[in-house]
């Protein structure tokens, strides 16, 4: 069996040794960095260290947002033959620790989707105020239409039954990027099972970019890409909720 790890970056010059030290900790086999046109070193620090880690590096000129990341890493997986695929961030927020139970999961789903609040424990770090509220608002919405039991739409350590996505045609290339994914996920017929990890913050002030830094813009952003992808598939919000999403 073929399986891969991805890792989208941008501007995390700062944890990278770090993450990819933990990383070879934990597993052995093919890893994949993908540099989103950071302008802090990031994409020379991967460059002096994929060697020793044994990464492969795609890197872009310019920043084309997170969601075009963890597309490139679809098709990277799916062009290189590769059976499954875990996905996790590089700002020390998700730990290498999963990796092995990510990989054994995707066996009870073609998605296995991490949750910060599917089991709480005493590692806990609270969540900034308003992404846990915006979180639940999409999430619960997205419960709604896919039919899913989700705790957590936004959780980016995933692992992925590659074969799974091929019939996907994702386009959001923001942070707007899970919503889609789980329409389309559904849309589909992907199974979905979810993983408990431990919720860490690091970065309570994170920025999301520009006016998305902004919560009501944000919520903003991701009702316009559910209505989007809503109407691109012919779904129909349920009555109760409509009111919810106007805005």
């Amino acid at each position: 069996m073929k399986r891969l790890v991805a890792i989208p970056v941008f501007n995390e010059q700062r944890h990278i040794e770090g993450v990819l030290g933990s990383i070879r900790k934990h597993y052995d086999g093919d890893l994949l960095v993908v540099n989103d046109g950071s302008t802090d070193g990031s994409g020379e620090t991967i460059d002096s260290l994929k060697a020793h880690f044994r990464a492969d590096h795609m890197s872009r000129r310019d920043n084309q947002g997170y969601g075009r990341s963890i597309a490139d890493s679809f098709r990277y997986a799916l062009q290189n033959g590769y059976d499954r695929l875990v996905t996790m961030d590089c700002d020390e927020q998700h730990e290498p620790r999963f990796i092995p139970e990510f990989f054994e999961g995707i066996g009870g789903g073609d998605v296995c989707s991490g949750s910060r609040y599917l089991r709480e424990s005493g590692e806990d770090d609270a969540p900034p105020p308003d992404r846990l509220e915006i979180n639940r608002q999409i999430t619960r919405l997205l419960n709604s239409v896919t039919g899913f039991n989700l705790t957590d739409s936004f959780c980016g350590m995933k692992g992925y039954l590659v074969k799974a996505l091929r019939p996907l045609d994702l386009r959001e290339d923001g942070y707007g990027f899970p919503i889609e994914f789980w329409i389309q996920a559904s849309r589909f017929g992907l199974s979905v099972c979810e993983l408990p990890i431990t919720r860490i913050y690091k970065n309570q002030s994170r920025s999301f970019g520009q006016e998305l830094d902004d919560p009501g813009k944000r919520l903003d952003y991701y009702h316009q890409v559910l209505e989007r992808e809503l109407k691109r598939w012919s779904i129909s919000l349920p009555s109760e909720l409509i009111r919810t999403t106007s805005r």
